[in-house]
């Protein structure tokens, strides 16, 4: 359909709204003043969804896909793998990789809560029953199985062999062998964002509206501006009274 030509000099013309449309504004603007206070943690958490690049792993559904294992040292030391599949520790001046070398891949075992680790070379990283680490297998068995698990605090995570070691990394060798997870056993996880587990969304149903027509479609009729404004004020108050009573159980529980 051709649409109409406008002018430089011409007026906008203004919109007609009928009583339901300025009622349903109304609860805009009410609905706006009555969530202004979550409005930060919506940003921060709207930030987080479109973060880009790498971050740290803060759960075990982060563990996922591309990632460096860095102990935060001073300076910090970031585990990386050759051609031969030698594994040694490499100083690093960014928490991003800087060379191939220095990411590996994360992979889960199924029905296992264990992981594996391939190289940039696709080979599986191995550890033996004296704690020397190389990456050179091509099939997945018990030297190739690790067990990572968060600290209680901080964003450290500790990685143990099937030979139930640590892995330590120091400036001058990577080894699995640790009886105990210290600070050399301590390392931060960095891994892709795009690759990280989302939290599922959740709607909150104590700030959902109803519009003029849903109200007409549940009674059937055509409703007229007081009884709308009745029925929207009732449908507020039933959905405050839901969620309160929702969350009382779920602190009780």
């Amino acid at each position: 359909m051709v649409s109409k030509l406008t002018f430089k000099n011409d007026k906008p013309k203004k919109r007609k709204r009928d009583k339901a449309g300025e009622e349903d504004d109304q609860d805009d603007g009410y609905r706006s003043r009555k969530t202004s206070s979550s409005e930060t943690q919506k940003t921060q958490q709207e930030h987080e969804d479109n973060e880009e690049g790498w971050v740290n792993a803060k759960t075990k559904d982060d563990l996922n896909g591309p990632c460096m294992f860095i102990l935060n040292d001073s300076p910090p030391l970031c585990m990386a793998s050759d051609g031969s599949g030698k594994i040694f520790p490499t100083v690093i001046k960014s928490y991003d990789p800087s060379n191939v070398q220095q990411v590996f891949v994360l992979g889960n075992i199924v029905q296992s809560e264990k992981h594996t680790l391939k190289s940039y070379l696709g080979k599986y990283f191995t550890v033996s029953k004296y704690g020397i680490c190389e990456a050179t297998s091509e099939a997945i068995g018990p030297e190739q199985e690790l067990a990572i698990e968060r600290k209680e605090t901080g964003d450290g995570w500790v990685i143990m062999s099937a030979w139930d070691k640590y892995l330590c990394l120091s400036p001058n060798d990577v080894r699995c062998d640790s009886e105990s997870a210290g600070f050399k056993e301590t390392l931060m996880i960095r891994v892709q964002a795009k690759f990280r587990k989302r939290p599922s969304k959740t709607i909150d149903e104590s700030q959902r509206k109803i519009h003029t027509k849903e109200l007409e479609e549940k009674v059937g009729a055509p409703l007229d501006y007081e009884t709308i404004k009745m029925l929207k004020k009732a449908f507020r108050s039933t959905l405050s009274a839901k969620f309160l009573v929702a969350r009382k159980i779920k602190a009780h529980n």
